[in-house]
């Protein structure tokens, strides 16, 4: 089941600590890209607890958060059934 912010922004980025999320954070900020901290979901939490999500459509900025150092240890896409690796 999808909540909150999941309903519009289906593109989930999870993180191996918070330091990384707030670098995300700041690379979408000045990037202009719409997100929303939320937290990570039970069923992917494997480090930190924090999550970022962003509209599908703009999964593409992955690559420029991946240039600029950013470390990922999940990226996915939610679904009414679930969450599925996310390929761009």
């Amino acid at each position: 089941m999808l909540y909150g912010k999941l309903k519009d922004y289906r593109a989930l980025l999870t993180f191996p600590s918070l330091t990384e999320a707030l670098g995300a954070e700041r690379i979408l900020d000045r990037s202009g890209c719409p997100f929303a901290s939320i937290p990570t979901p039970r069923s992917l939490r494997s480090g930190c607890n924090t999550s970022l999500c962003l509209p599908l459509e703009r999964k593409e900025i992955i690559d420029d958060l991946i240039d600029d150092g950013v470390v990922f240890t999940g990226v996915y896409e939610a679904r009414e059934d679930g969450f599925a690796p996310l390929t761009w």
